[in-house]
C-alpha cells in the first residue's frame, strides 16, 4: 500500500511539474506578451521597455527565468515592481503588475469564497444525489423512478447558468424566499457566513444533485443485478442491508470518480456561480485577469486549479480501496 501511495504521489508531482512548465511556457516565455508593457501603458518607448525587461529579469536566458520562477514557488523570490524590490514569499505565484500585489495574496483572498461554495454545495448534492439515485434504482419503472429521472432530464437540458440566474432573480432578489448572497469570512461570524452562502448552496447543490441522479441510478441498477447481490438476498440478508452494504458500496466507486474530478474542477473556478451571485472567487478572478491581460494572475489561477485537480484524483484513488471491496492498493 505504501508503495502504491508513493507511486501515486510521484505521478501527481510529475503532473504538477509538467503544468508548471506548460504554464511558464504559455504565460512567461513571451508567447503571451511582454509583462513590461503592463508597467508603461502610456509613453512607452523601446528604451523604457528594455530597462523594465532588465529590471524584471526578462532579458535573461529563458532557462534562468524558469529557474527563478520555480525557486519562487519553492522558497520565494524578490520581484522588482515600479523600481521597488518586493519580497514574494513561497509559494510565489508571481506578481500582478496591474494590481501591484502578489498573485499568491490575491489567490489567498478569493480562495475561501470558492472553497465555501464548492464544499457547502457538495454537502447538499452528494447525499441528495445518492439518495435520489438509490430510490430511483430500487423503485425502477415505478412512478417515483419516472418522476425523478424526468425532473433530472428536464433540469439537465437547460444550462446551469440559466437556472442560477432565474432562481437567484425570483427566490432571492424578488420573492426573498432565500437570504441575500454576500461573503462574510467564517472567522468573523460563522452564522453570517452560513446565511450569506445558503442560497448558493441550495441552488448549486440541488442542480448538481439532479445531474448525478441518473449516474447513481445506472450504477445501482448494474450492481443490484450482480451475482453477489442475488447471493446475499438468497441467504436471507435484509433488503436495506443488501442495498447499503453490498450494492451501494460497489456502486459508489465510479460515483466517487465523478465527484472527485468535478469537485477539483469546481475548486479551480466556479465561474458561473461566482458571476451570477456576484461573489469574487477563483473563477471571477480568472475572468477579471483575462479581461485585463494580467498574465501572472492567469498563470497563478491555472496552476492552483491544476493542483486541485491532481489532489482530487489522488484522494479518489486512495478512497477506492475503502469503499470498493474488489479494489486493493497494490
Amino acid at each position: 500500500m505504501i508503495v502504491y501511495i508513493l507511486r501515486r504521489l510521484l505521478l501527481a508531482l510529475s503532473v504538477v511539474f509538467a503544468t508548471i512548465v506548460l504554464t511558464f511556457s504559455l504565460f512567461f516565455s513571451g508567447a503571451g506578451g511582454n509583462p513590461a508593457y503592463q508597467q508603461c501603458t502610456t509613453h512607452c518607448t523601446k528604451s523604457i521597455v528594455k530597462a523594465l525587461d532588465h529590471q524584471m529579469g526578462l532579458d535573461k536566458p529563458i532557462i534562468d527565468q524558469f529557474g527563478t520562477y520555480v525557486e519562487g514557488l519553492v522558497v520565494g523570490r524578490d520581484i522588482s515592481s515600479g523600481g521597488v524590490s518586493q519580497r514574494c514569499t513561497a509559494p510565489c505565484l508571481g506578481w500582478s503588475f496591474v494590481q501591484s500585489q502578489s498573485v499568491t495574496t490575491m489567490v489567498g483572498q478569493v480562495l475561501p469564497v470558492t472553497i465555501s461554495i464548492v464544499v457547502g454545495g457538495a454537502v447538499v448534492f452528494i447525499p441528495l444525489g445518492l439518495l435520489l439515485g438509490v430510490i430511483a434504482a430500487t423503485k425502477r419503472g415505478s412512478p417515483i423512478d419516472r418522476f425523478v429521472v424526468g425532473v433530472s432530464q428536464v433540469v439537465g437540458a437547460i444550462p446551469y447558468y440559466v437556472w442560477a440566474l432565474v432562481l437567484n432573480l425570483y427566490l432571492v432578489l424578488i420573492w426573498g424566499v432565500l437570504p441575500a448572497v454576500q461573503y462574510n469570512p467564517i472567522t468573523q461570524g460563522p452564522w453570517q457566513w452560513f446565511t450569506g452562502f445558503f442560497s448558493i448552496w441550495v441552488i448549486f447543490g440541488v442542480f448538481n444533485a439532479l445531474a448525478y441522479v441518473r449516474y447513481v441510478r445506472a450504477f445501482m441498477i448494474n450492481t443490484l443485478s450482480a451475482d453477489y447481490v442475488r447471493t446475499a438476498r438468497s441467504k436471507g440478508v435484509g433488503e436495506l442491508r443488501v442495498i447499503v452494504l453490498h450494492a451501494l458500496r460497489a456502486a459508489i466507486a465510479p460515483f466517487l470518480t465523478l465527484i472527485g474530478i468535478d469537485l477539483a474542477g469546481q475548486l479551480s473556478g466556479s465561474i458561473f456561480t461566482e458571476q451570477v451571485f456576484n461573489v469574487l472567487g477563483m473563477g471571477k478572478l480568472s475572468i477579471n485577469s483575462l479581461t485585463q491581460s494580467d498574465l501572472p494572475v492567469m498563470a497563478g489561477t491555472v496552476l492552483v486549479g491544476a493542483v486541485f485537480i491532481v489532489l482530487g484524483n489522488l484522494i479518489v484513488d486512495m478512497m477506492y480501496a475503502v469503499v470498493d471491496p474488489t479494489v486493493t492498493l497494490s
